[in-house]
């Protein structure tokens, strides 16, 4: 990453913050940073580009091929400016639509060594187990959100607000523990984070 790759991406990762704009979470940033450094995936799928921070950091820490989905056609825009800025644009191919339509097509005939999941909280489970023949042995898939404003953890009844969310984040946590293709672990800094790694 240049220094005004980084210039640019401070820029917008404080603007996201005082817009409220989801971006990921600082921990996160600080494990997919640490991931790519250590790892240098080649093949990146993301769900959830939002305006384009995390697949442009991503594009500036290792020469991959990205493919990123987001819903909302403004982000797409803005996405697409900032690629342009940091000069990774042609690293990175973005769909516009919900995710749960788009993935099936979109990796038909495809794999990936990183998967980034960071939209609909209730859709991480059933979005990985589609995804997972996909994903190439000791591929990671990394996880925001995952104890969703602390209230996954334990089994305290949530909010009736909340409810849905909570029991689908349960459910995908008990899910990526048990299944024996997968090792996982939770880093509680945040809203939660799990760095799961696909062994076969």
């Amino acid at each position: 990453m240049t220094k005004e790759q980084r210039r640019i991406l401070q820029e917008v990762h404080d603007g996201a913050r005082k817009e409220f704009v989801m971006i990921l979470s600082d921990e996160c940033e600080r494990v997919l940073t640490d991931i790519f450094e250590t790892v240098r995936p080649k093949r990146v799928l993301e769900i959830g580009a939002a305006i384009g921070y995390s697949s442009g950091l991503m594009a500036t820490l290792s020469d991959c091929k990205i493919d990123t989905v987001e819903k909302d056609a403004e982000r797409v825009k803005r996405a697409k400016e900032l690629w342009q800025k940091l000069g990774v644009e042609q690293s990175i191919t973005i769909y516009c639509g919900d995710s749960d339509d788009i993935l099936p097509d979109l990796v038909k005939g495809k794999t990936y060594d990183f998967v980034f999941i960071d939209a609909a909280k209730s859709a991480y489970k059933r979005q990985l187990k589609m995804l997972l023949p996909h994903i190439e042995k000791d591929g990671i898939i990394l996880c925001d959100d995952v104890l969703y404003l602390g209230l996954v953890k334990g089994e305290a009844y949530p909010p009736h607000k909340h409810r849905t969310i909570v029991r689908n984040m349960r459910d995908f946590l008990s899910y990526i523990q048990s299944d024996g293709r997968l090792e996982s672990r939770i880093i509680e800094e945040g809203n939660g984070i799990a760095v799961i790694k696909k062994l076969i």
